[in-house]
Parts: C-alpha cells; sequence; structure tokens
C-alpha cells in the first residue's frame, strides 16, 4: 500500500464496510493487473460517505438502481474523499484528485474501462464480504429473502467485465444458498460488524 492508502485506512478505521473497501482495492488490482493509482485509491475510498451521518438514504421500494440515490451516494463520497485529500499535509497532485473523484462519481454506473472495473470490483466486494450482512437483513426482517436476491441480482448483473462476472458467480450461488437458511445462523452480528471495520484486525496488524 502507498501512505496516503494506509492514511485512507486509518481515516476510516471503525467503518463497517471497510472490510468492503480493502476487497474492493483488491479486485480491482486483479482485474486491471497494472492498475493505476488513482483507480487502486478510488477503489479504497469509493463508498466512504457512508461512515459520515447525513448521507442519502434509499428504500426497497425505490429499487436497488434507484438513479436519484446511486447520484447522490456517488457525489456525496466524491466530495468527502475529495475535502480529506485537499487538508492532507502531505500535498497530492491536482490531477490525481481530479481522476479519483471522477471514478468515485463513476463507481456505481461504470463507464470508461476504468470505471467498469472499479463497478466490477465493488460488485465482486460486494458479494465476497458481506454474506454476514445480506443474511443478517433477512434474519432480522429486513428485508425478505426475495427482496435481499434483488440486491443480488443488480450488484451481479450490472458486472460488464467477462472475467469479473465469472469470479463473482460462485460468491452469488454461496449467499443464495445462505439466504435460504438464515435464520438458522446464530453468528454474533454485532461482533461481524466490528471485525468489518478493524483496521487493525483486517490488515493482519495485531499479530505484529
Amino acid at each position: 500500500m502507498t501512505e496516503l492508502e494506509k492514511a485512507a485506512t486509518i481515516w476510516l478505521d471503525g467503518f463497517y464496510q471497510l472490510e468492503h473497501l480493502l476487497a474492493a482495492r483488491e479486485w480491482t488490482i486483479r482485474l486491471a493487473g497494472k492498475a493505476s493509482p488513482e483507480l487502486r485509491f478510488a477503489a479504497l475510498v469509493h463508498d466512504a460517505e457512508r461512515f459520515f451521518p447525513g448521507g442519502p438514504s434509499g428504500t426497497p421500494q425505490d429499487g436497488f438502481d434507484d438513479p436519484d440515490y446511486l447520484f447522490a451516494h456517488s457525489t456525496r463520497s466524491a466530495d468527502i474523499v475529495e475535502a480529506w485529500l485537499s487538508t492532507r499535509g502531505d500535498p497530492v497532485a491536482a490531477s490525481f484528485a481530479r481522476r479519483v473523484r471522477s471514478l468515485i462519481l463513476r463507481h456505481e454506473i461504470g463507464g470508461n474501462p476504468e470505471e467498469d472495473i472499479l463497478q466490477a470490483a465493488d460488485s465482486l466486494a460486494f458479494l465476497s464480504t458481506f454474506d454476514w450482512l445480506i443474511v443478517g437483513w433477512v434474519r432480522d426482517g429486513h428485508y425478505t429473502i426475495a427482496g435481499a436476491r434483488e440486491k443480488l441480482d443488480w450488484m451481479l448483473s450490472r458486472i460488464r467485465v467477462p472475467a469479473a462476472l465469472t469470479l463473482a458467480l460462485p460468491f452469488y450461488v454461496g449467499i443464495v444458498d445462505a439466504l435460504e437458511k438464515a435464520r438458522d445462523h446464530d453468528l454474533d452480528w454485532s461482533m461481524r460488524r466490528q471485525l468489518a471495520g478493524n483496521r487493525a484486525f483486517l490488515m493482519g496488524l495485531n499479530a505484529r
């Protein structure tokens, strides 16, 4: 990781989606090979706004592809990341900040090849790390199994990168299977959520 990336993980320490963000960065590297610094960084912080109160909220009734919510979420994340970059003691090149902002703005909808990779990495990270969250939605009655499946279907169907779709399918099948047994799970959901945002745990720093 670059020093900037490490600083971002410190900034977002405690965010229950940190595991997802770290996974998105890793999937981006895997899909892109020599991913640009801007693309790697955008993957690491693309959902940052959800860590800070006051963000937009969507509802199942609006659909998981509701453009009003997706655009508001992406714009707020881009604004928050841009502000964080601008206040750092070590200056970040303006061209770097502009490209990161552009990528974050497009992470939900894709666009050019880099933006499609970021969108695909986001979906892969969701499917590979949020099994506990999706099962918890059903277990706690926030969503029906059918409603949770709609979210999974959307995260899978929006992937435009063929290699990413192949990688995503086993994770999708695994979560769909887990949903059918959602009420049988006895996982400590509060602890799992804490671990998903624990930087030291996720980066293996506790073992050092």
